[in-house]
């Protein structure tokens, strides 16, 4: 404690500056991230499994029964946290699924206080709180490598605004905390891998680690491969340095964290070797039949969320960037060489063992955060390099490194904004927003769902809570020409994409129905195929 006042009487000047220039970049990010919540849309299906899974009082799935009419606070009450149930309901749903808890419980814990509400910023508001996490720690990570303000501002700034950082943070999932947690195992591998500080203030690094690890692993249980790549990359550079006592302390931890998973979610067994998510993932590692498409997949994926269509080019310059770093021998290999082995190596194990129907880029967004640190110090490394003839260049030369972050950051504006495929989960076009203003115009209408609960009902469950009252059928439980599905009253008929691609088999059926003329018009498709029907 002694050795940590001394330090910030005797930089008390230079700590204060830094943490105004590290304001500025959280306030730059938090702003970027602001613009693209407005244009944030609910409907992926995972994104509702969220909610329930952190609030729902009957499991981890929608509580409907077949041909019962509900009102649209049902599907409130099936969202959001139940005052008084702290806890209890998200711990029954995360055992009986196959996700760790971290997440759900911080979710469940954000809709006590947003109470009731089912709005998008319960899950972005936890979302932005990793985001500011991570640039900071981005922050103090650039500053510690390169020393200079603006530079780590400028790097913080570009790794925050990364499209595809930027999708994670739109996603209602735990891949954004995934990020924050594998952000901040990174910053106190760095300071591990630094000879500074006291015995005490290495051992109390080691056990941040250790704790960091933990929750990393139960937030998402791929965290292990991430933390398996890292510390076989700093074994070896503890092998090559001969610093068999760091290794050692860093295993150590890395057993503890597994010690201290386990003490507060010992469910992680039996999730990962005896459920159903876990055996399909334990099948596919012992499956190499595809191993070639599946490595093709896992060292290009984080390239193409870093450079997206010049993703070839970005490869190019990486590898040509690293060469003259090694050539060099800079002082910064052993991190980047961490940065880039660790992950890569996460890339390609989750592309192997993740079953084809799961494989998303979602799961590849913390990864190619991480490994945006090494690109952005390669490049700006590299630019050390630059040979100088004339006096008058050394200004140039200089100011290259800033130059090479200002290109970064322009291209991830110019990326995220032009290019439609580069942003997930929102709509700047405004469509979906535009659809949900129809459906508030017929609210007073009762909706008909039909086709059978799925993964696509889901898309637009949480637009139920936009009507009055809803019925749903499936398959096996239909009006089956026999009554009108709404009782002769007009009503919005939605029909399940996965049950009929080609929904004029139900309109067929719709025509049939016992003593009713309808009139058929199509509305647009979102998940499902919207028609109102109104009878003549």
């Amino acid at each position: 404690m002694k050795q940590i006042k001394e330090f910030f009487q005797k930089n008390k000047k230079e700590i204060g500056l830094n943490g105004l220039v590290m304001l500025a970049a959280v306030l730059i990010v938090t702003g970027v991230f602001l613009y693209w919540s407005h244009y944030k849309i609910i409907w992926f299906c995972d994104e509702i499994y969220s909610y329930f899974t952190a609030n729902s009082g009957c499991g981890v799935g929608a509580r409907i029964s077949y041909d019962t009419w509900y009102d649209s606070q049902f599907v409130v009450d099936d969202m959001s946290a139940e005052l008084g149930k702290f806890f209890r309901r998200t711990i029954n749903n995360v055992k009986a699924d196959d996700h760790p808890p971290i997440y759900f419980m911080t979710m469940h814990m954000v809709s006590v206080l947003m109470k009731g509400s089912i709005s998008k910023w319960v899950g972005l508001s936890i979302n932005l709180i990793c985001v500011i996490g991570i640039c900071i720690l981005a922050y103090l990570l650039f500053y510690l490598i390169t020393r200079k303000k603006l530079m780590a501002l400028m790097a913080s700034v570009a790794l925050g605004i990364l499209p595809s950082a930027l999708t994670n943070s739109m996603l209602i999932r735990m891949y954004c905390m995934l990020t924050a947690w594998a952000m901040l195992y990174v910053f106190l591998s760095y300071l591990v891998m630094q000879e500074k500080g006291s015995k005490w203030v290495r051992i109390c690094l080691y056990l941040a680690l250790s704790v960091t690890t933990a929750f990393g692993f139960l937030t998402q249980y791929y965290f292990a491969v991430f933390a398996v790549g890292f510390t076989a990359i700093y074994s070896i550079f503890c092998i090559v340095k001969k610093k068999w006592k760091k290794m050692g302390a860093y295993i150590v931890s890395m057993i503890l964290a597994v010690g201290i998973a386990t003490r507060l979610w010992e469910e992680w067994i039996d999730q990962i070797f005896y459920r159903y998510c876990g055996e399909e993932v334990l099948s596919q590692a012992a499956d190499f039949s595809m191993i070639f498409k599946e490595l093709g997949f896992g060292l290009t994926v984080m390239p193409k969320l870093m450079f997206y269509n010049f993703y070839w080019m970005g490869i190019l310059l990486v590898i040509a960037g690293l060469i003259l770093l090694i050539r060099k021998k800079d002082k910064d290999l052993p991190v980047i060489a961490m940065l880039l082995g660790g992950t890569l190596f996460y890339s390609v194990i989750v592309a192997h063992v993740t079953p084809s129907f799961y494989l998303d880029y979602r799961y590849f967004y913390m990864p190619t955060t991480i490994a945006y640190i090494a690109v952005i110090l390669i490049f700006v490394d590299c630019m050390k390099y630059a040979e100088i003839t004339r006096e008058w260049q050394k200004q140039i030369i200089a100011k290259l490194g800033y130059i090479v972050l200002g290109i970064l950051i322009l291209f991830n504006i110019g990326t995220a904004l032009f290019d439609e495929m580069s942003m997930g989960y929102v709509d700047r076009s405004g469509e979906y927003n535009r659809k949900r203003e129809i459906l508030k115009e017929y609210r007073e209408l009762p909706w008909v769902y039909y086709g059978y609960e799925s993964w696509s009902m889901m898309e637009n469950y949480y637009d139920l809570a936009l009507g009055t009252r809803f019925i749903v059928y499936n398959d096996m439980n239909d009006f089956d020409s026999k009554k009108c599905p709404a009782n002769g009253e007009d009503f919005i008929f939605m029909i399940n994409s996965t049950s009929y691609k080609d929904p004029n088999v139900v309109l067929e059926k719709l025509k049939e129905t016992v003593g009713c003329e309808h009139e058929i018009e199509f509305m647009f498709h979102k998940g499902a195929a919207f028609y109102l029907i109104r009878h003549k």
